[in-house]
């Protein structure tokens, strides 16, 4: 996993967290790599857990970016992703395309088969690790914000199925009551993985949060329907070798 620093319409820096596929393909969302219809005006790409480190060494940030974080070549959001204006229905999904390869150390994110989300039961549906680079909480004395990687067990809640015509393409995750830790700001667009394999089912999409405070309730676009999975097979057609 690693992370994207970026600005859209002049407009950062925002993060955002992605899920290499591929040497020079990291999964993420849309809303990651697009805004208003234009996408980012630059973004770089860093794999570290502290996404910080070395900050201190460089004289400017534009130093420090070029030295220690990955140039990217292009982003590229679904085609059909319009800033959630076509909602529930997302496409909130999106790669950033890395100037040059990088090889994970775990093995690259592996995309499920189709429908692999719906035909989970039981014990099976409690078991989903998200990973990110989002704050840890907006509440004291967990507020912080120190732009290092995390990793919190969550379970799945709800899966909108596409394949009974509800036309969804989202599952809802969640940490409550007490079961790990859920999503808040700065995760968007980083993986849920089934169990403790590689198969990303999601990515991040958008989460509750009451008076600004991330409550654990998580919405992600599911990786196991059509809409996701044309798209990452065009991609990896493309980019993918």
């Amino acid at each position: 996993m690693g992370t994207l620093l970026f600005v859209q319409n002049g407009v950062g820096y925002f993060s955002c967290t992605g899920t290499m596929i591929a040497p020079r393909v990291m999964l993420t969302a849309g809303h990651c790599v697009e805004e208003a219809g234009n996408i980012n005006d630059v973004t770089y790409v860093r794999f570290e857990e502290n996404a910080l480190s070395g900050i201190g060494n460089y004289g400017s940030l534009q130093d420090w970016f070029n030295a220690e974080w990955y140039a990217v070549e292009t982003v590229i959001p679904h085609p059909q992703y319009n800033d959630f204006a076509e909602f529930p229905a997302n496409y909130d999904i999106g790669v950033v395309i890395l100037a040059n390869p990088y090889y994970p150390a775990n093995g690259f994110g592996q995309i499920p088969e189709l429908g692999f989300l719906e035909n989970l039961r039981g014990q099976d549906r409690q078991d989903f690790l998200s990973v990110g680079y989002g704050v840890q909480g907006t509440l004291p004395p967990t507020q912080m914000d120190e732009y290092e990687r995390y990793k919190g067990n969550v379970r799945l809640l709800e899966v909108n199925s596409y394949l009974s015509g509800q036309g969804s393409q989202s599952a809802r995750f969640s940490n409550n009551p007490g079961i790990g830790g859920g999503t808040c700001y700065g995760d968007s667009g980083g993986p849920t993985f089934f169990k403790d394999t590689n198969i990303v089912v999601s990515v991040t999409s958008f989460g509750w949060a009451k008076n600004n405070n991330c409550v654990g309730n998580d919405f992600n676009f599911r990786t196991d329907v059509p809409a996701a999975q044309d798209f990452i097979h065009g991609i990896l057609a493309t980019y993918g070798s």
